[in-house]
């Protein structure tokens, strides 16, 4: 898993829910940062261990290079090349 994480609907992280479609609690969201998608199964660890190991997956990511495709990698080069002042901007 790349990151868990979790959120306070109700405070900060209010336009972080809002973003997401999350509206009540729990509420589990996985896969790609840029298309969650709801999980719908048990809420046991057993089920949530199995679910995990049959469904989540090294992605493309900076320290998975080799699965990113062309333009991915492209991207990821660009903010890389960048200094730590034209991140920020």
């Amino acid at each position: 898993v790349g990151f868990v994480g979790s959120v306070d609907c109700a405070g900060d992280g209010k336009s972080v829910c809002d973003a997401n479609g999350i509206q009540g609690f729990p509420t589990l969201k996985w896969g790609d940062p840029s298309a969650l998608e709801d999980y719908q199964g048990g809420r046991t660890f057993s089920d949530l261990n199995t679910w995990a190991k049959e469904n989540l997956k090294p992605v493309c990511s900076v320290s998975n290079i080799a699965l990113c495709d062309d333009e991915k990698k492209a991207l990821i080069a660009k903010y890389q090349a960048m200094d730590s002042a034209a991140l920020k901007a």
